[in-house]
This record gives structure tokens, sequence and C-alpha cells, in this order.
């Protein structure tokens, strides 16, 4: 009986031994990107970086790796696992300053698309370490912005000046939230891009950057950044019910800014269609009219179109019938004068 049970216990033992295994190496490939961020950013070795672990594993910043290398390196064989390998390595060296070595397999163990992850991170610390001099400036930027805040820097290269100013308006108290809303942090810039992604890029870009001044002193900004889909579309513009919260917190003439930057793509779509189609005419006038050649193509396709849409030829027949008809009667009648 004893002899019998001996089996059971020991794949229970080995089982156990095997995931202790597993977390203890997805721990210390945490640990490596962590290092590797850190060099990166070039700051001390004990700077915590929170959410590192959540945002490795999301999906999403995966997507956001991946969305990297095909627009550094275009290549067609990221799905073949040693060209893709191949290819990390190279980014990890090239965008993110850090030879990644054997360390690559072990935080692939964290998630099949982890190490994707991990670049998009670990180049997003080494934009920061080339954007920012001050050594002790990065280093808190780093610790309270996260592992999104690195995520979005990594994506969007022209972030890290707005982080610096959105941190400095932080420290000044000058982005208050709304009345009953929280405070907003640092990590929540980053969490804006990293959750909205090119939407968040696009309203930033349209709408923030250009205006920064009159953002801050008002709560306007923080009440998109925290609560996004009640402000923006699809796309990432404001919709007029947040047009019109962005200026009950923000201010008039924010709101009134604001809303031509809005007009200003509706202008700028009319605009588009208005060239697409004064670009068609002048294109068919300089095909049909401007030569014989031209006029005779445009008799035969006319005459084409008559021929396949018998409703059509029906009525182009009894046009020119009545005015035969018509020019008949004219020759027939008197002329004034006439002896």
């Amino acid at each position: 009986m004893g002899q019998a049970s001996l089996p059971s216990k020991f794949w229970a033992q080995w089982a156990t031994l095997s995931l202790c295994c597993w977390f203890a190496t997805a721990s210390s490939a945490v640990g490596d990107l962590a290092r590797w961020a850190r060099r990166a950013a070039r700051i001390a070795d004990d700077v915590p970086i929170s959410r590192l672990d959540d945002v490795v594993k999301n999906p999403r910043t995966s997507r956001l790796g991946r969305e990297l290398l095909e627009k550094q390196f275009p290549i067609k064989h990221l799905d073949d696992a040693v060209e893709r390998s191949r290819l990390l390595s190279r980014a990890f060296r090239e965008l993110a300053g850090v030879d990644v070595g054997r360390h690559l397999d072990d935080i692939a163990r964290i998630s099949p698309t982890a190490p994707e992850a991990a670049l998009v991170i670990t180049r997003g610390a080494r934009h920061l370490g080339d954007t920012v001099p001050d050594i002790a400036l990065r280093t808190r930027l780093l610790r309270e912005g996260g592992a999104e805040t690195l995520a979005a820097v990594g994506r969007y290269d022209d972030l890290a000046e707005d982080l610096v100013r959105f941190d400095a308006a932080l420290r000044t108290q000058r982005l208050p939230s709304p009345p009953g809303v929280r405070a907003l942090t640092l990590a929540d810039f980053g969490s804006f891009f990293h959750t909205l992604g090119q939407r968040g890029h696009h309203f930033w870009t349209r709408y923030v950057r250009p205006h920064w001044p009159l953002w801050v002193g008002g709560a306007a900004l923080a009440a998109v950044l925290l609560a996004p889909d009640e402000f923006l579309d699809g796309v990432g513009n404001l919709t007029a019910e947040g047009l019109e919260k962005v200026t009950r917190f923000g201010g008039e003439l924010l709101g009134k800014t604001l809303g031509g930057a809005a007009a200003g793509v509706v202008k700028g779509v009319g605009e588009g269609v208005k060239t697409v189609v004064e670009g068609t005419a002048q294109s068919a006038y300089r095909t049909f009219f401007t030569s014989w050649s031209g006029l005779i193509a445009l008799a035969v396709i006319l005459l084409v179109i008559v021929a396949l849409v018998p409703g059509l030829r029906k009525v182009l027949f009894s046009f020119f019938a009545l005015l035969g008809l018509c020019g008949r009667k004219v020759g027939k009648a008197p002329i004034q004068g006439a002896p």
C-alpha cells in the first residue's frame, strides 16, 4: 500500500518543485528587465519600477513592441522563431542600448510575447535617459511614472518632453482635479497613453500640446485623463459633449480654442473632399475636352452607357424626338413680315 502511493507522492513533489522553479525563473526575468531599464535610463540599480510585472505580461504592451519592431526593422519574418530572436537581440542593442544575451530566453518564459513588451519598456527608459539630463529628475520620473509611462515613452518618442512638463505642473499643483475626483498622479500620464494607444496620442498632439498653457491651472486635463471615454470619440477627437465639459472645467478661452481645433478637423476633411473633386474635374476636362480624340472617346463612352442602360436609352430617344418635333414646327411657322 505504501509502495503504491510512492509514485503519486513523487509526482506531486516534482510538480511543486517545477512550479517553484518556474516562478523563480519568471521572477528572475522580471528582475533582469528592471536592471535593463535602469541601465538604459542610467540611474541607480536600486530604483523600483512600479507595475513592471503586470505591464510586461500585458498583451497591449507586446503589441506596442511589435509595432516598434515593424517600424524600425521592416521585415516579413517576425513569426519565424529564429528570425524573431535575432531581430529582438538587435533591437535591444540598437534601440535600448542593452545587450540581453541569453536572458532573452528567460524573458520569453514569462509569456511568449514578453520580449516585445520588454523591448518597448526598455526603449522608453533609454529615451528618458537621453531626453532628461538631470539624473535626480530622471530617477523620480522613472520611479513615480512606473512601467506604463516607460512603455508610452518607448512607443511615442515625442512624449518624453511632455512628461517633464506634466510633472512640473503636478509638482506646482497646477493640474487640479474636478471636485469629487481623485488627485492626478504621474502614473496617470503613462496609463492614459498605454490604455488608449494611438487614440490618446492623437488627442494629445492635436488638443493638448499646442495649447498647453491653457490647460495648466484648470481641472480639464485631469478630467480627461481619468475618464477619457466621457470626452473622446474612437479616433481621439473631442466630442461635442466632451468639449462642453472641458469648457466647464477649464474655462471659456480653452473651450473656444479647442472648439476651433475641432472645427479644423471638419474643415480639413471638407477641404480634402473639395480638392479631390476639383482635381477629378480638371483631370476629366484635360482628358476629354482638349483634343478631337478626347471628344471621340467621350462620345463612345456615352454611346456604350446608352446601350447598356435601356431606361436611359429610352429617355434620350424621347428627348431627341421632342427636339426634332419642335424643330419641324419652327420650320413651318410663318416668318414675321414675309409676303
